[in-house]
């Protein structure tokens, strides 16, 4: 199924390295652009949700991470999203497409992968992100994508995560917030 990119409304990216930090940076994103608007977090399908409570004894590849990530992204932009924009609303996605290339990058996956991967995803109007301490110990439950890989992984990767985000903004491709 394709997806039509709509004319109205605005689409903001904020990639962050701490679950925590996702709802009130949103929150504070929206309310520095228009007031108004709508924020969709990852997981949205539950996919990962469901994850979390299968008791396998083998750990899932990047590459599978990376298409779960892309599926839910799917079902946000569709459902949560773009119905949104279609209605002239500001909508913060959070996180977006950079967490998933990060997270291949992270991986070792190749780039035209990634990027055939999320081809179906709009660019956002603006990318921004949050690079915060990271606060919590790892293997307990978690808000966020990040945190999800470094579990799974058996690695803290939100190190790796905000070193990307930091190239990304020293780029111009994000801004801080």
């Amino acid at each position: 199924m394709a997806l039509r990119v709509p004319t109205s409304g605005q689409l903001l990216s904020l990639d962050i390295v701490e679950g925590r930090d996702a709802v009130p940076a949103a929150k504070e994103l929206i309310k520095s652009k228009s007031g108004h608007g709508g924020i969709s977090s990852w997981d949205a399908s539950s996919i990962f949700f469901e994850m979390n409570s299968l008791e396998i004894g083998e750990k899932p590849s990047p590459r599978t991470i990376v298409l779960l990530y892309a599926a839910d992204l799917f079902f946000r932009l569709r459902w949560e999203i773009i119905p949104a924009l279609d209605e002239g609303k500001c909508v913060v996605a959070v996180p977006y497409l950079q967490t998933g290339f990060a997270f291949g990058a992270i991986a070792g996956l190749p780039n035209k992968w990634l990027r055939e991967v999320f081809r179906f995803a709009p660019a956002a109007h603006e990318s921004f992100r949050v690079n915060a301490a990271p606060s919590c110990k790892l293997g307990v439950a978690t808000a966020g994508f990040v945190e999800f890989c470094s579990n799974v992984l058996n690695q803290d990767l939100r190190p790796k995560f905000a070193a990307y985000f930091d190239d990304l903004e020293r780029r111009g491709a994000c801004r801080s917030l």
